[in-house]
């Protein structure tokens, strides 16, 4: 059959060749799917080919045993799974592929484990059976191959810098424990390839626990303000934060070279290296998954923080969870302190920031399922995100914004657990015209600069006034109609 004759286009730049595709080769093709990746299948069956396009998946109708009648360009195809149920196809579409094709690896399925070896002596590179076995395997080696794969990329952009060059390893504004834990994993990656680096941030590190973190791993932070701009870096990588100018201090229009994260975006990012796995709980995962890759040791300081990040951003295992995450935590688990551990997860809250939990907490109005609280004017930002964090909590409520002024900017920090709602988006498009917002679904943060609201001396007046301006603006975008107040003094409150 030709290409032209099939209703589903073509995808550019095919990895997997799926050929022969009843229940074994579907299960393989809906888990690529899912992981957004290029894949084409060749099957024989009419009618599971109209069952494979039905789904938006390109397939063509043909025999596997016959692939030089094909009209397809199979050489761009990374890797081949041959997983029919009919022997003979599976062990004359092995010879066809091996002979063309002799450095591409092939999973090929042996439909009785009789033929295992005759597929080994082949050049079939994993030979797999029986059906459901099978999937669960190829899907697991199909996860091995590309972390591998990645793995590689990634030890061969850092290597690129040279002895003499430096990278620059950017963490989001007002970094968090796996951030930073993160930064630190890529850091001894560098660090065991010869390359000097530096882990970079901007923002503060302001809440005890983050404080508590840096402090006892004694892990070696550098401000923006320090290293004077990104000109002395061969390479920026950016973890745990994935596009530029958002949440962190990076130029907007600046390429990055490598980026590491687990939260989903709908950017497409160019770069020499780009991993960003939105199926797993944490960036440390991750990074955890790379030190094994390298063989590279892991020692206490490294397998605390790692595992603190993890337990963080999954907020104990409870949110986002994915198997890799448990496995990478069961991994350093034994290798981790675990005393430091336990201060760090109970870290003292000084003065300043209970305070600023109880006015949150007083000041909050609920709009359905929404908390809003404006909190007086503070000198940490961070214990807005504790505020947040504990007023999710509540009964009946799903998302929460917490706002404030903080060295003249107002700062927002918002937490959601509703799976219909994006805060990050909301934000962003409640402030973009008047700041800087956005984030990921469940949580997000923007800042205001104070001069948006005029001249206003009266600290309380000014306080009405924000407070006005952000219920406005997030209960427009969400939809939740309300009477509304004035955003912008009026000329007796400038001069009050």
């Amino acid at each position: 059959m030709s290409e032209e004759q099939n209703d589903v286009e073509k995808p550019e730049d095919v990895k997997y060749a799926i050929l022969g595709c009843g229940s074994t080769g579907t299960f393989v093709a809906d888990y690529l799917h899912k992981k957004e990746e290029k894949f084409l299948i060749i099957e024989l069956d009419p009618d599971k080919v109209e069952d494979l396009r039905d789904k938006g998946y390109y397939a063509v109708q043909a025999d596997i045993k016959a692939l030089d009648e094909v009209d397809l360009d199979l050489s761009e195809v990374q890797q081949f799974l041959i997983l029919s149920s009919d022997h003979e196809s599976n062990i004359e579409a092995l010879k066809q592929i091996k002979g063309r094709y002799p450095e591409t690896l092939v999973i090929v399925r042996a439909v009785d484990p009789v033929y295992k070896q005759t597929m080994k002596d082949i050049g079939g590179d994993i030979v797999l059976h029986p059906a459901k076995v099978i999937s669960d395997a190829a899907i697991r080696n199909l996860e091995r191959m590309e972390i591998v794969r990645k793995t590689g990329k990634l030890k061969d952009v850092i290597t690129e810098i040279g002895s003499d060059r430096r990278l620059g390893i950017f963490l989001h504004s007002n970094p968090d424990p796996d951030s930073i834990a993160a930064g630190y994993a890529l850091q001894r990656i560098a660090s065991q390839l010869d390359i000097e680096s530096d882990i970079v941030y901007s923002g503060e590190i302001g809440h005890q626990e983050n404080r508590a973190f840096v402090n006892l791993l004694d892990i070696d932070l550098i401000r923006f303000e320090e290293v004077g701009g990104i000109e002395g870096y061969e390479k920026i990588a950016l973890v745990d934060n994935a596009i530029p100018g958002q949440n962190n201090v990076l130029p907007k229009d600046i390429e990055v070279d490598i980026v590491i994260d687990h939260h989903d975006i709908e950017v497409d990012l160019k770069g020499d290296f780009i991993d960003i796995r939105n199926d797993v709980g944490s960036t440390s995962t991750i990074m955890t998954k790379y030190l094994q890759e390298l063989d590279i040791f892991v020692d206490e300081d490294l397998a605390t923080a790692l595992l603190f990040g993890i337990r963080t951003d999954t907020l104990e295992f409870k949110r986002n969870v994915n198997p890799a995450d448990m496995t990478a935590a069961n991994f350093l688990y034994s290798l981790a302190d675990r005393d430091r551990l336990q201060e760090l997860e109970s870290p003292a809250m000084d003065a300043e920031t209970l305070d600023i939990l109880g006015d949150a907490i007083k000041n909050r109005e609920v709009y359905g399922s929404y908390l809003l609280s404006g909190i007086k004017e503070s000198t940490d930002k961070d214990a807005l995100i504790q505020a947040a964090d504990y007023l999710l909590q509540l009964e009946g409520i799903t998302t929460v914004i917490v706002y404030g002024i903080v060295e003249d900017t107002v700062h927002l920090s918002a937490r959601n657990k509703d799976v219909r709602v994006d805060i990050g988006e909301i934000l962003r498009r409640a402030f973009q015209d008047i700041g800087s917002a956005g984030g990921h679904t469940r949580m997000a943060g923007g800042q205001i600069p104070i001069q948006i609201y005029g001249a206003v001396e009266n600290q309380e007046i000014l306080n009405e006034i924000v407070s006005n301006s952000v219920k406005n603006r997030v209960l427009d975008i969400v939809g939740i109609e309300t009477e509304k107040t004035e955003e912008k003094p009026t000329e007796t409150q400038k001069t009050t």
